[in-house]
């Protein structure tokens, strides 16, 4: 077909070239003006970038951050405060300590253990919390929750890490991991998150308050503790400021007392008011102590500050200085528990004691005013010259296990003279004095060197130490060394005088001497305990739960054998020191092939008495010797003259029913014996050769 001329021709590509650029292995440069955008492109994401870094680095590191003192999530009963500025570290050391890992076998810290150890195994299975919490400031406080149960309240201060919201989620997730059930609910507009552990059931309530993450097992404590944040009561107390910056940075945590609630957790364990509770928690406000872990013992120090209103004989004996501790020379190694009250002068102390009786309490002046003008008409004596005079300022009041003549708990107090001569004749003054107007037939008695003397003393020393002393006021008393030694039974001071001859006393005691080397040798009160004699004391002080709980793991309490706690002390701030030395124990094996002499040895005491109890039994006992199971209750009676059975003879089972009925001559069993079941019945009747 032929075009039509006036078309345009059609060339194709073959006839017509057209260039084409040359490919090659990068993409053309792009215009100048592109470039120009995508570099401002680049810089404007760079800077906001920097900014939006700048400001978090800038809002977290340098801007003052919204947060509230750790203290003040305390709730105001607590009873102890524990605080940690690097809480992983402290417990790892504290937990690796021989002490504890003996103290934690127990059950009454085997929940404490626990749940620490909980707490640690989190931290260290996650290294994000762990290094979010291990340096950061940690306080445990601890309340009575229940009438029998007291429990823990963690509060750590996350400082401006509490702001990362990842953080709270982090937690959750770890938790969650772990198959916890995770709950939420709300207290004051705070978010509570509710932790139940899958396999005890057991709840740990948890919240994020300010800058603090606190933890509880008490669903109670977290929700006091969000309400004391806007109304803090212990944070702004200044006696709690003053304790707190007194051991600040000390030891290896801090143990913060408030005495005000100290009387609730005693009551769990002796399931009735203490008589002297009330006076030390009235009197004092805080302890600030610094606390020490080692291998050997676990030791606290630090200091107690008082009240506006403290009790007058505290008063008078903190402002009276102190007295060095020295009655431990003639005191017996039997001693399980001796307390030293130390001041400068008698004559001080009474002029501090009437001072602040009368600023205190004008009745309770009046009536000590009244008690002491009486004591001294009555008797024609002076209190201050006849009876203070002769005082050097030590006191030691101590209670024995039960020694060679008794069965029951022996009670010592040693006063230490400036002069024991003139100790002598003022006590026979006023003994001659007293028993003129209040005649008893006991006469003193000489045993072996020493005179047992009695005198009825009722009100002399509880009108200047009050109830502590109240157990001497119809003593026994006696003169060692350089002491004046009173007791309320004959046989105690006639057991120390044995122990002081034959040198079984406090000096020559390895615990006690290890103790007198960790404490300051003077003192204004001192205690010290040793704990496997103490032991079997605290039954009837305990109630039966406690004691049982306590005996049952005996093993554990023996070996804390020794301890120690010291107060020196002036108007306001009190030092204090606190001691536990620790020693395993390990229980003494029984040696039964021993058994037929022993038998052998109990036939011949049977039949021959010794001086001592010879003694105590003509003097003191009307003729009349008597034995005791270890259980205290009474074995065995019997008449005695010239140091033999000579008489009636009665044996007792341990609940005190009749055993045996027989009579002794010279010794010598005697006519027709009697034996009864412990039911009363007559089992048989033996003639006696």
């Amino acid at each position: 077909m032929e075009n039509d001329k006036n078309e345009p021709e059609l060339k194709t590509i073959q006839e017509e070239q057209i260039p084409v650029p040359e490919i090659k292995n990068e993409l053309p440069s792009a215009p100048k003006s592109n470039k120009k955008l995508i570099k401002k492109l680049i810089w404007l994401v760079v800077f906001i970038i920097l900014i939006y870094s700048g400001y978090h680095f800038f809002s977290f590191y340098i801007t003052p951050h919204k947060a509230i003192q750790q203290i003040y999530l305390i709730p105001k009963d607590a009873i102890f405060i524990i605080q940690s500025e690097s809480p992983v570290a402290d417990w790892n050391q504290f937990s690796k300590s021989e002490p504890w890992q003996c103290l934690k076998k127990s059950p009454s810290f085997a929940e404490i253990a626990q749940r620490a150890e909980t707490m640690d195994s989190i931290l260290h299975e996650n290294k994000r919390l762990m290094s979010l919490v291990g340096k950061r400031d940690l306080m445990i406080s601890v309340h009575k929750v229940r009438s029998d149960m007291w429990d823990f309240l963690y509060v750590i201060d996350l400082q401006k890490v509490s702001e990362i919201n990842a953080l709270k989620e982090q937690i959750e997730t770890v938790y969650s991991l772990m198959n916890y059930k995770v709950t939420y609910r709300k207290h004051q507009g705070v978010n509570i998150l509710e932790l139940t552990d899958p396999k005890t059931h057991e709840i740990l309530y948890t919240a994020f308050v300010d800058n603090h993450y606190i933890a509880s097992y008490t669903s109670k404590l977290v929700e006091a503790s969000i309400d004391e944040r806007n109304h803090p009561a212990i944070g702004l107390d200044q006696l709690f400021i003053e304790a707190n910056k007194s051991v600040a940075n000390k030891g290896l945590f801090r143990m913060y007392i408030q005495y005000a609630y100290l009387p609730q957790l005693l009551d769990i364990y002796i399931g009735k008011n203490n008589e002297y509770s009330p006076v030390i928690s009235q009197s004092m406000a805080y302890a600030g102590l610094s606390f020490q872990a080692s291998s050997d013992k676990f030791e606290l120090k630090g200091y107690t500050f008082l009240n506006d209103t403290v009790n007058p004989y505290i008063t008078a004996l903190l402002h009276s200085g102190k007295k060095d501790i020295q009655a431990y020379t003639i005191l017996s190694d039997r001693t399980a528990f001796y307390s030293h009250i130390g001041f400068d002068n008698p004559s001080t102390f009474l002029k501090e004691l009437e001072n602040a009786l009368s600023v205190s309490n004008t009745s309770f002046y009046d009536s000590y005013k009244t008690s002491y003008s009486k004591i001294e008409s009555m008797f024609g004596i002076s209190l201050a010259d006849d009876f203070f005079s002769w005082m050097s300022g030590e006191f030691a009041i101590t209670e024995m296990e039960p020694g060679l003549l008794g069965h029951e708990t022996e009670m010592i107090l040693a006063i230490r003279a400036k002069d024991i001569d003139l100790a002598k004749e003022k006590m026979a003054y006023i003994e001659k004095k007293i028993k003129r107007r209040t005649p008893v037939s006991i006469k003193a008695a000489l045993y072996k060197g020493y005179w047992i003397n009695y005198v009825e003393l009722k009100g002399f020393f509880a009108l200047f130490f009050g109830k502590m002393f109240d157990k001497f006021e119809k003593p026994y008393y006696t003169y060692i060394d350089d002491y004046v030694v009173f007791s309320n039974k004959p046989a105690t001071i006639l057991s120390l005088i044995e122990d002081y001859e034959q040198k079984n006393t406090l000096k020559n005691d390895p615990g006690f001497k290890q103790v007198l080397k960790q404490v300051e040798k003077n003192s204004t009160y001192f205690v010290y305990t040793n704990t496997r004699k103490f032991l079997p004391l605290l039954k009837p002080v305990l109630n039966t739960q406690s004691w049982n709980d306590l005996y049952a793991n005996k093993d554990i309490v023996y070996s804390f054998p020794y301890s120690a706690f010291q107060i020196n002390g002036n108007q306001k701030q009190v030092g204090m020191h606190v001691l536990l030395n620790y020693i395993p124990y390990q229980e003494a094996i029984s040696d039964d092939v021993t058994n037929e002499n022993e038998e052998d040895s109990e036939e011949v005491e049977n039949n021959e008495i010794d001086e001592l109890n010879r003694f105590y039994a003509e003097k003191f006992q009307g003729n009349i010797y008597r034995e005791f199971y270890p259980e205290n209750a009474l074995k065995s009676e019997c008449e005695i003259r010239e140091g033999r059975r000579h008489g009636k003879y009665h044996e007792y089972y341990e609940d005190g029913s009749l055993k045996i009925r027989g009579k002794y001559s010279k010794g010598q069993p005697k006519g027709t014996w009697k034996y009864y079941s412990r039911e009363g019945e007559l089992e048989q009747k033996v003639k006696m050769k």
